[in-house]
């Protein structure tokens, strides 16, 4: 294990083996589905989304300070001297001040980094640290890189079929994006396709290269977002478009129909 750990929690939608390969500790984030709990899993996600379109009710909490203390003294035992604990955005979500909690038991110490952004604009975050810690960069450059990119990170978006109040309650096909801690409303769409052309046209108003990651909940919305995909790989400044998929840490506040993406400056 590297001297310094990098830690975050399941909202950031690290795939298991992004995980393996960058040696990022994982904390859950807690899910219950009609008042069960629920294993957050890769495997689970279509299951998920199928008792939620049929009506089932979604939770989640943040995670403990003990579980996160749990967490860093495990990396503590495998060999690390520090940790970078980056986690999504603290003004929708209480997960930071449980790190900030553990940070001060900590057996070793520990940085905590609020990306002001959310789902796979964490990953993002997540994924640059480990490439700066990787060449050698110091926790505190790291911890200024991550707050840099969190802060011109984009998304635009579209959640349907979750719970009331969890996100704006808007047209069918209403494109939003997360901005100052919010959801909100960037334009209503009367069908799938001009939703896809509205978040397309957000990507192309960049006059800077950019790198793109589109993902969907559902595996019903899987299309939607191959369209949104192909529209965005079809432009010149678009460098790279990556996908993912939405798990159910996000996925229970956003709706088993939602799909979008996030996009940032490639260099």
């Amino acid at each position: 294990m590297s001297a310094v750990a990098i830690c975050t929690d399941s909202s950031a939608l690290f795939p298991l083996d992004a995980v393996d390969r960058l040696g990022i500790t994982v904390v859950p984030i807690a899910i219950t589905l009609d008042g069960e709990s629920f294993d957050d899993r890769e495997d689970a996600i279509d299951g998920f989304y199928a008792r939620l379109s049929e009506g089932a009710r979604a939770t989640t909490s943040q995670p403990s300070p003990g579980e996160f203390l749990e967490a860093y003294a495990r990396v503590e035992a495998g060999g690390a001297k520090e940790v970078l604990s980056i986690h999504l955005d603290t003004r929708i979500s209480g997960t930071l001040a449980s790190a900030e909690l553990a940070a001060r038991e900590a057996p070793i110490p520990v940085t905590v980094v609020d990306t002001r952004t959310v789902s796979f604009g964490v990953g993002v975050c997540v994924r640059a640290a480990a490439e700066a810690i990787a060449t050698g960069a110091s926790v505190p450059d790291t911890a200024a890189t991550v707050g840099r990119l969190g802060a011109i990170l984009r998304s635009a978006f579209v959640a349907r079929g979750g719970p009331p109040g969890r996100v704006p309650d808007t047209p069918a096909f209403a494109v939003l994006e997360f901005t100052d801690g919010k959801a909100e409303p960037r334009g209503a769409c009367d069908t799938i396709g001009e939703a896809i052309e509205a978040m397309a046209n957000r990507v192309v108003e960049e006059n800077r290269p950019v790198r793109v990651g589109v993902g969907h909940a559902a595996a019903s919305t899987e299309p939607s977002a191959d369209a949104l995909a192909l529209s965005l790989a079809s432009q010149s400044h678009v460098v790279q478009v990556e996908r993912y998929r939405v798990g159910p840490a996000v996925g229970a506040h956003t709706g088993p129909l939602s799909f979008g993406a996030f996009w940032w400056p490639a260099s």
